[in-house]
C-alpha cells in the first residue's frame, strides 16, 4: 500500500460517539477504544517502528476541529499530520490540531518525536472521550475501495486543548481479522 496524500490531508469526515455506530469486530474495537498510547502500541506490535512527519504548519482547522476546541480566545493553531508505520509500512495516518501555545511551550522542538511520548509521559494532560468516523482510503491516494476506520479526542492542558485523530490505514494490524474472514471465505469456495 502507498500512500500519495500531500500535506494538509485533512480530516473533514463526519465524527460521532462511538455508541452511535456499529464497529464491526472486537479487533477493531481494541485498537479504536484503546485508551493506551496508540504509538506504545505499533512499536509494540511491530519489529521495526518509525514515525514519518508528513507536514506541520500554522493552518485554520476544519470547522468540525473548531466546534470541538471550544477555542477559548486561542486563535493561531498548528497542523500535525504523520504516519505512524509499523514493519516499514504505513499503519496509521494522524493529523494533531495543536494550539500555538503549546507549540511554543510544551511541545516545542517536537520535529520527528512522537507527539503520544510527550502527551501519555505527562500527566497534565486530560484525555477526553473517543470520536470515531468512518472514511474512504481514497482521500489518502490509497487504491482501494476500503472504507477506514478512525477516532479522535481531545487533550487538554489548563485552558488549552488540541486534537488528536488517528484513522487506521489498509495494512493495520486493527484489520487483521478482515485478511483472515477473507481467507476463510476463499477456503469455502
Amino acid at each position: 500500500m502507498s500512500f500519495n496524500a500531500t500535506f494538509p490531508v485533512g480530516l473533514a469526515v463526519n465524527w460521532q460517539a462511538p455508541s452511535g455506530i456499529t464497529i464491526p469486530n472486537a479487533q477493531l474495537k481494541s485498537w479504536l477504544l484503546d485508551t493506551g498510547s496508540l504509538t506504545e502500541r505499533v512499536q509494540s506490535s511491530s519489529k521495526h517502528f518509525a514515525l514519518e512527519l508528513i507536514g506541520q504548519q500554522t493552518q485554520v482547522p476544519h470547522d468540525n476541529e473548531l466546534s470541538l476546541l471550544h477555542a477559548n480566545g486561542e486563535t493561531s493553531y498548528q497542523a500535525r499530520e504523520i504516519l505512524l508505520c509499523g514493519d516499514h509500512t504505513p499503519w496509521v495516518f494522524a493529523r494533531s490540531i495543536i494550539p500555538q501555545a503549546f507549540v511554543d511551550s510544551e511541545l516545542s522542538n517536537l520535529g520527528r518525536e512522537p507527539l503520544g511520548k510527550r502527551l501519555f509521559n505527562d500527566t497534565r494532560f486530560i484525555r477526553s472521550a473517543f470520536q470515531v468516523c468512518q472514511v474512504s482510503a481514497s482521500q489518502f491516494g490509497i487504491s482501494s475501495n476500503q472504507t477506514l476506520w478512525g477516532r479522535r479526542s481531545l487533550f487538554t492542558l489548563d485552558n488549552y486543548s488540541m486534537i488528536v485523530a488517528e484513522v487506521f490505514l489498509p495494512d493495520s494490524p486493527a484489520y487483521s481479522h478482515l485478511a483472515t474472514s477473507e481467507k476463510e471465505r476463499e477456503q469455502h469456495l
